[in-house]
């Protein structure tokens, strides 16, 4: 059955990254299609029909179709990645700002997609995670929607797993739950290494062993006030310094917070995974991934939007199960929970802010 997939947010980095991305992977064919979705105006318009004639020049060789839709109530697609938004700026300083600000794009945008494409499967880009999440689910089948961060942590702490044991990311899986923010949850009772060297095994167990001398909190609150000090001194080269030898479950804490002030993005870690999640719900062979969902006691007896392990199908989402977590580890999973919950309620219960210049979102 061929493929429709439509990128909400595809004239920002993000977005037309994605949609480089998906063309590269050869994931679509010829009787597929993408859609660059845009928010109305002439300008955004303008900026979708050129990146459109950039991708044909690029990645034609597969004739998947290309289409501009230039408002998102003609969105007609069977995958809807949501990429539009504001981010971290000097207006907006702090993921509390952003939330505010994006919490009406995001009830926009749900409430013209619910009209018109509720059967579709939602994939949550845009920061915050849960809150975009949140507000999708309350207007369509909670199943149908999922946010990406979890996925994208858990390559984070992949990395920094392999980085440190010297080998490639391929070889190892690791699992980051809970918040696609400062309450996210490492998983090492989840650490598997594919390697067959038992150096590396001896390696990893170390590691293991140097975290759990220091509460993880204890570490990330050790570090974390001198990098934001660096970074806003403008001492990049320093701060990456500092977050290159903390242990691999700090490292992820930091790290991505000096490349977001240094960027004011992450396009390509953010699209990769993304990718990841999209490529799982098309083979629909029950791989694992890592999203924000909206649970109602299926895991752990959780209610509300926290990142946990699932597995994809274009229906939507099917929890994997939580039960073997360490007890410290569900703590953290617990906290997390009620954490997400209390930061979405917060933002719900502010005052709509005067509307967003259009222009001023990457929609």
């Amino acid at each position: 059955m061929p493929i429709s997939m439509a990128i909400i947010g595809a004239s920002g980095a993000v977005g037309s990254t994605l949609a480089a991305q998906v063309l590269r992977s050869q994931l679509l064919e010829p009787c597929d299609r993408l859609q660059l979705v845009g928010h109305g105006s002439a300008a955004s318009e303008g900026k979708l029909l050129g990146t459109r004639i950039d991708l044909l020049d690029a990645f034609d060789d597969e004739r998947v179709e290309i289409e501009v839709v230039p408002k998102i109530i003609d969105v007609d697609a069977d995958i809807v990645v949501i990429a539009a938004g504001v981010g971290l700026s000097l207006k907006r300083t702090n993921r509390r700002d952003v939330a505010i600000a994006n919490r009406s794009i995001f009830e926009k945008i749900a409430d013209e997609c619910a009209s018109r494409v509720p059967d579709a499967l939602f994939i949550v880009v845009s920061n915050p995670v849960e809150l975009g999440v949140d507000i999708f689910a309350s207007r369509l089948e909670r199943r149908r929607v999922f946010g990406m961060g979890a996925q994208q942590d858990s390559l984070r702490f992949a990395r920094a797993i392999a980085k440190d044991l010297g080998i490639s990311r391929r070889q190892v899986r690791a699992s980051v739950l809970g918040e696609h923010g400062q309450s996210m949850v490492p998983l090492w009772s989840a650490v598997e290494v594919l390697a067959s060297s038992p150096d590396v095994h001896r390696a990893l167990d170390q590691l293991k062993e140097e975290c759990a001398r220091t509460p993880l909190r204890e570490r990330v609150a050790a570090i974390q006030p001198l990098i934001i000090e660096l970074v806003r001194a403008g001492e990049v080269p320093e701060a990456y310094e500092i977050a290159r030898h903390a242990l691999p479950d700090a490292r992820i804490f930091v790290e991505p917070f000096i490349t977001a002030r240094s960027m004011h993005s992450t396009p390509n870690a953010t699209s990769n995974a993304t990718l990841q999640c999209i490529v799982a719900a098309l083979a629909c062979d029950h791989r694992r991934v890592h999203g924000q969902v909206l649970l109602e006691g299926e895991v752990l007896d959780l209610h509300g939007t926290c990142g946990v392990p699932i597995t994809l199908s274009r229906d939507g989402w099917h929890p994997e199960p939580l039960d073997w977590l360490e007890a410290c580890e569900k703590e953290m999973l617990l906290n997390a929970a009620a954490s997400i919950r209390d930061f979405t309620l917060d933002v719900l219960s502010q005052p709509q802010p005067p509307e967003l210049e259009l222009e001023e979102a990457t929609i």
